[in-house]
């Protein structure tokens, strides 16, 4: 790329970059015990007699009060993170790893001026995205000071990106930024956001909390989260009522029980109508397309306005957890906004995307382009048909593949899929198992494009990747994966 002189640039501007983790992906300490709180799976299972308390103990804490908040932000969060139904989420030191192979030094003390430098910046993500923000924009400033005033290149992996647009906006962060990556990062919410407010969620990944209501518990936590509010989609009439009639969760605030309720939903939509501009610096969005994701619902309300039940529907519109609609920002560029087949809580440590973000933030100033080959042209959902499971257990798996222009199935493709060990549950220790035999998926005869097989769930409890592996003739191959859990609980 040439400079303002005409010559071509072979190395990159002076720059840091900054990594801003996504939802629940900071962990949070006691500020007088400087004991992690969010979340240290091996100290809350270390006493199995106890569990119940320790979890007593984190709910309690957890709970968002702004007027005497005894928690602040330590890091990035460690470990594999699953919160049905609202993500699976890979560890955050997988990309770190990569930008330190690409030449990038992780969190330096004391950088030289010729160091390439990438920070992980940790937020109280319960807290309104407003104050991450703001939080956010005295990180950068602080890192510029080391820097020798070089600009930012911010990476925000879903609400991380939420809080890097606000920080742009509304807190002069255009003058301190020259690039933004957004990694599967809503404009305009999820609709599984209110499924979790309404439902709670399964115990962490976690089979064994679910015998103290970890999961239910959590529902009301979450309210207290002005954050979580905002999340919510504010364009999309996701929710109708069974006479096909738009519920407006804005409107009719009857569903929230008490007042304070309600004024972080309306904080949260106006947060969110004050960013509906362009973020005003050079922009790439990726987002993923390889999931069934939540894109509306029907429901029914009782009398009093609360809800009763909701029906979700799902398409292949997403990544798992933000749909295609609210992943793709719309004041940008199309060729800016970028699919892969990729989930919501792994997009970041995809391979495809390592290699087009490699591309990005080094290659291409040693004469390497981006290319159309890291796109697929065609489709791929993938999915197991769960997310916990027994040792032992059939694992059914299914892809289904489609041309993206035309909509129509695409037959005759070579479907491999297989587990592969990926971490210890917490308080566990191993190396786990050797990845399991590759099995083949057979095209169904009656429904052209839909290839199944089932695979067994390993002997040994972890952490375990559904792996799949698709091949057309002539066609770059695509690799697919899910997280799931095995456990004997």
């Amino acid at each position: 790329m040439p400079d303002q002189t005409g010559s071509v640039q072979t190395t990159p501007e002076p720059h840091f970059i900054v990594i801003v983790p996504g939802y629940m992906g900071s962990m949070l300490r006691d500020k007088t015990t400087k004991e992690i709180v969010w979340i240290d799976f091996p100290s809350l299972l270390k006493n199995p007699l106890a569990i119940g308390q320790a979890i007593d103990n984190l709910l309690t804490k957890m709970i968002y009060d702004p007027a005497n908040n005894n928690l602040e932000p330590a890091g990035i969060v460690k470990d594999v993170l699953i919160v049905p139904p609202l993500f699976k989420q890979e560890q955050y030191s997988r990309l770190l790893d990569k930008l330190t192979e690409w030449g990038y030094k992780v969190d330096p003390q004391n950088p030289q001026p010729s160091d390439l430098c990438a920070y992980t910046f940790s937020y109280d993500w319960r807290q309104d995205n407003r104050i991450s923000g703001r939080q956010l924009g005295d990180f950068v400033q602080t890192m510029q000071q080391r820097h020798h005033g070089a600009k930012a290149w911010l990476i925000g992996h879903s609400n991380g990106g939420i809080i890097s647009r606000w920080y742009l906006q509304k807190e002069g962060g255009k003058d301190h930024v020259s690039r933004m990556f957004y990694m599967a990062s809503p404009w305009d919410g999820a609709p599984k956001a209110i499924d979790v407010m309404l439902n709670g969620f399964e115990a962490m990944g976690l089979k064994s909390l679910n015998f103290f209501n970890f999961g239910p518990r959590m529902e009301q936590l979450i309210r207290s989260f002005p954050s979580f509010y905002q999340l919510i989609p504010h364009k999309n009439p996701f929710l109708h009522n069974p006479d096909n009639e738009v519920i407006n969760l804005f409107n009719d605030t009857r569903w929230l029980p008490d007042a304070k309720q309600k004024a972080f939903l309306a904080s949260a939509l106006q947060f969110n109508l004050d960013l509906e501009s362009a973020p005003g610096v050079d922009t790439l969005c990726f987002y993923g397309v390889s999931k069934f994701t939540t894109t509306g619902g029907v429901a029914s309300l009782k009398m009093d306005g609360s809800f009763n039940q909701v029906q979700w529907i799902t398409t292949d519109a997403g990544d798992g957890t933000v749909p295609r609609r609210s992943a793709v920002h719309p004041w940008l560029d199309p060729k800016d906004c970028l699919p892969f087949p990729a989930t919501h809580g792994d997009i970041y440590v995809n391979d495809a995307v390592l290699q087009f973000l490699q591309v990005e933030l080094v290659g291409k100033f040693k004469g390497e382009k981006r290319d159309a080959l890291f796109l697929p042209d065609f489709t791929a959902v993938f999915e197991p048909d769960g997310t916990f499971f027994k040792p032992g257990d059939p694992v059914h798996v299914w892809a289904q593949l489609s041309n993206p222009l035309t909509n129509k199935p695409i037959s005759k493709a070579a479907v491999k899929a297989w587990i592969s060990f990926r971490q210890p549950l917490p308080g566990a220790a191993g190396a786990g198992p050797q990845d399991s035999e590759p099995v083949k998926l057979k095209e169904s005869a009656k429904k052209k494009g839909f290839y199944e097989a089932t695979l067994t769930a390993p002997a040994e409890e972890g952490y375990f990747q559904v792996m799949a592996s698709v091949k057309l003739v002539n066609k770059p191959q695509v690799n697919l994966k899910e997280l799931i859990v095995v456990e004997k609980a």
